[in-house]
């Protein structure tokens, strides 16, 4: 399908022949898909998927994307189905616009414009349309298409383009989760998607659920010990003494440990047995009046 988006925009900036475009249109094709058929070569290589040359043959390499996709499912639908189903639809839009480009090239030289004149916000813009006229019999059918393909291709690349949409988060959440949504989108609007499969497939695939669980869980472990540093450093979250106001009297001695010894008697002093109080006899100040 990238192929017809190249030559469409070489059409944009040059008036040459039809075969023209498509000359250069292939060639810019041709380059963006080998990029992406070596990149999904590489990914296979790594993760050990089969088929690995269905990298480089056209259609089947979109049901490959599907194939290196398949870490990840579109809630509960393989990426390998929907790869499946999208290389079908593509094969069948091609297919549609080689019977429309065939049918234009016959009618060609009976197209004629029509000039006429439209009024928009008070200007007049000459507005040129294209019909055929004088057709013969025999070319009926290709006047038809010419007619009326533009609709039936419209819708053709409405589907794709969902399946492609689908097929390329899938793949980008496996080989590039931070940028799948940014690579998707640009896949999409510009078609460059082989060269952004060739940027990514030295990465190694994972699960997005998984990945966005462990990048939940460093964000928490990373809020834990932000709050754990903030509560060490604040000194009124505690006592600067690692100390109760109460260890003076339980026996601890100020000692963290509460290993220390018990508190000394003010009137050792005084005691008895020969004036010896400190030596832990706690006797009465008046014992050496007795006897």
């Amino acid at each position: 399908m990238d192929f017809f988006k190249y030559a469409s925009v070489v059409s944009e900036f040059s008036n040459s022949a039809m075969w023209v475009q498509f000359l250069i249109g292939g060639l810019c094709f041709a380059i963006v898909f080998v990029f992406q058929a070596i990149a999904l070569f590489v990914i296979a290589s790594r993760e050990g998927y089969n088929h690995k040359w269905m990298a480089f043959i056209p259609f089947m390499n979109t049901y490959y994307i599907g194939v290196c996709s398949q870490k990840n499912k579109f809630y509960t639908i393989d990426t390998k189905i929907i790869g499946l189903i999208a290389a079908i639809v593509e094969f069948l839009v091609f297919s549609l616009y080689v019977l429309y480009f065939s049918a234009i090239s016959l009618v060609l030289d009976y197209e004629v414009s029509i000039k006429t004149t439209e009024t928009f916000f008070g200007k007049d813009y000459t507005v040129t349309m294209y019909e055929l006229a004088n057709v013969p019999e025999r070319l009926n059918w290709a006047a038809w298409i010419y007619d009326n393909m533009h609709h039936i291709l419209n819708v053709g690349n409405v589907g794709f383009t969902i399946l492609k949409i689908i097929l390329l988060i899938s793949f980008f959440r496996t080989y590039a989760c931070r940028r799948a949504v940014l690579f998707t989108f640009t896949s999409i609007i510009f078609p460059i998607q082989g060269i952004l499969f060739f940027v990514v497939c030295r990465n190694k695939g994972v699960n997005y659920s998984e990945y966005m669980r462990a990048e939940q869980a460093k964000i928490y472990r990373m809020y834990q010990q932000q709050q754990q540093q903030n509560f060490d450093q604040n000194p009124y979250n505690r006592n600067p003494y690692n100390r109760t106001p109460y260890d003076d009297f339980n026996g601890t001695g100020g000692n963290s440990n509460g290993g220390g010894s018990a508190p000394e008697d003010p009137f050792g002093d005084l005691g008895g047995n020969g004036g010896n109080g400190g030596s832990g006899n706690n006797g009465s100040p008046f014992d050496d009046f007795k006897n």
